[in-house]
């Protein structure tokens, strides 16, 4: 079956006639602008305009082949997924300040498994206020309905369908530029609303102990010493309440905790941009018996246009997040997950991009004997037929390899989408 969809997908491209401009007709990257980005003037997206706001929407329909649904070690259960993804932008183009919205959904319906249907969707909105040349207050507010996946940390195959769940919240910051030197501070909130789940069997597994509030502050300074070089340090405390005083387990997952990094961030001529940092990272637990965790943290991200038709992106973070009382996960307070990643993208055709991208995540669990190691590999392509319709398809690869025999899987995604875009 995988085969059959991969030719469907190179018949579509080989129907559509790739009569397209050679790639080396493109116009010239501008500074800080990826392949990715680049315009492409006699196939991009008009959009509706209303006064000072155009609207953009578009819309994917597809399918997607997974060879193992529930993510498991061993007998694998196949399925089509048929899924819809539609999604709205609306965009400002004020000569001063910004004002942006933006809602999507992803639908999928699968044909041997209705159990593990699921329809998320997100809603955002944004802004700027520029309040002299040099400083400016931005803020953002979002809503967004999510499912774990089979193969998620907290995920646990007695379920009988994947937990949903919901988080809202916001963040308001304020940028300020003196000369050569740049500051910035922010604040955050947000709350995760988790949904009970079936076992089977019969039962309930309430994950309402997995609803909580989550806050932010930082601050950042940055100082400008060479052009297209800045070098800054940041702070972070956090702290995390649960609408729960102590979970299932009767545990306080309550915490507090800090983040101290230093780096340097770049814009060469638009030819590298990004920024790496390290620094030292804390976590702190209410509960005596959850362990705390501090050490390196390290991360970044980094945009290098190798040539005008092709571009490296790379990117590494090591954060710590929270885990619940789920089975597999015995008395672990946290997970500190470090992740690297690669990708690729090339301009084949003025109207077609291909791209491919490799990643291998490490979850440690805190105060647990279980190690993770996710390794992840795709390849995948974009086809502009004209203005109004695209085709898009691809394939991941997935394998996670842990001391705790059980959570071990392997699972291939062949996918397939047709789009249409005013």
């Amino acid at each position: 079956m995988k085969t059959s969809t991969l030719s469907l997908f190179a018949l579509a491209l080989a129907s559509t006639g790739l009569t397209s401009l050679p790639a080396a007709a493109q116009d010239d990257l501008q500074r800080g602008e990826t392949v990715l980005e680049r315009r492409r003037p006699e196939v991009e997206q008009l959009g509706l305009r209303a006064g000072s706001f155009l609207f953009l929407p578009r819309l994917e329909a597809g399918t997607t082949y997974d060879s193992n649904v529930y993510a498991t070690r061993d007998n694998h259960e196949d399925d089509f997924i048929w899924t819809v993804r539609p999604r709205l932008d609306i965009k400002s183009d004020f000569s001063a300040h910004a004002l942006n919205f933006s809602a999507s959904a992803d639908a999928g319906r699968y044909s041997d498994h209705p159990s593990e249907n699921y329809t998320d969707y997100a809603l955002q909105a944004d802004g700027r206020f520029d309040v002299n040349r040099g400083g400016a207050l931005d803020g953002q507010l979002f809503h967004r309905r999510n499912h774990e996946g089979r193969g998620d940390i907290n995920s646990f195959a007695g379920y009988t369908e994947p937990v949903t769940y919901r988080t809202s919240g916001g963040e308001v910051g304020y940028t300020q530029r003196f000369n050569r030197v740049r500051a910035r501070v922010s604040g955050s909130a947000q709350y995760a609303d988790y949904d009970d789940v079936g076992l089977i069997g019969g039962g309930v597994a309430p994950q309402g102990d997995r609803n909580r509030w989550e806050y932010a502050t930082v601050g950042r300074v940055g100082y400008e010493f060479l052009d297209g070089y800045e070098t800054f340090i940041q702070g972070t405390y956090s702290w995390t309440r649960h609408q729960n005083e102590r979970d299932v387990a009767g545990i306080n997952r309550d915490s507090d905790g800090y983040e101290v990094v230093g780096g340097i961030a770049t814009d060469l001529t638009g030819l590298v941009t990004g920024e790496l940092f390290a620094g030292y990272l804390v976590r702190n637990y209410d509960d005596s018996r959850l362990e705390d965790f501090n050490g390196i943290s390290f991360g970044g991200r980094l945009n290098w246009a190798v040539t005008q038709l092709t571009a490296i992106s790379a990117s590494a973070s090591r954060q710590v997040r929270e885990t619940s009382s789920s089975p597999g996960l015995g008395s672990a307070s946290s997970y500190t997950r470090t992740l690297l990643a690669v990708g690729v993208d090339h301009e084949l055709l003025r109207t077609l991009v291909l791209n491919g991208r490799m990643q291998y995540r490490m979850d440690d669990f805190n105060g647990e004997n279980r190690n993770d190691k996710v390794y992840t590999a795709s390849v995948g392509g974009t086809y502009q037929m004209n203005r109004y319709l695209f085709l898009t398809g691809g394939y991941t690869y997935e394998k996670r390899n842990s001391n705790l025999n059980a959570a071990d899987y392997s699972d291939n995604l062949i996918y397939l989408r047709v789009g249409a875009q005013m």
